[in-house]
């Protein structure tokens, strides 16, 4: 069975209200993942993906820097947009590396509201629901 962005952002929201640390790392992890898909999916509606400056990096980082420089084919909406979403996406992705790998730092309940609250307003922008 196949899973979608929209599953995981889902995952990442159904939660109740006292969670141990672990799962509330897990949460932030998964909204991260959400998103990280839900903007793929985006970046393909473009005319053409967006060329980041030289530099090296994963496949999550070079996402990130597609859409934070978007490609001038792109419309003045779509080009904002996608500035949006890197810089957002890139909040994200710095909160999912201290869930991931920063276990001695702490990741309180106010951290994982504002992690799903971002991951959901990237997908209502995604999804044209809402304007950056």
């Amino acid at each position: 069975m196949s899973v979608t962005c929209f599953d995981l952002l889902h995952q990442a929201k159904d939660r109740p209200l006292v969670l141990p640390e672990a799962r509330r790392r897990n949460l932030a992890s998964r909204a991260y993942y959400a998103s990280y898909h839900r903007c793929l999916q985006w970046e393909h509606s473009l005319p053409a993906r967006g060329v980041p400056p030289k530099r090296r990096g994963g496949v999550h980082q070079r996402l990130i820097l597609r859409l934070q420089s978007p490609d001038k084919r792109c419309s003045g909406e779509q080009a904002q947009l996608s500035r949006w979403l890197g810089e957002h996406l890139d909040l994200l992705r710095q909160l999912r590396v201290k869930a991931d790998y920063k276990l001695s730092e702490d990741l309180d309940r106010k951290e994982l509201s504002v992690q799903v609250g971002l991951a959901q307003e990237l997908f209502d922008c995604c999804d044209g629901r809402r304007k950056p």
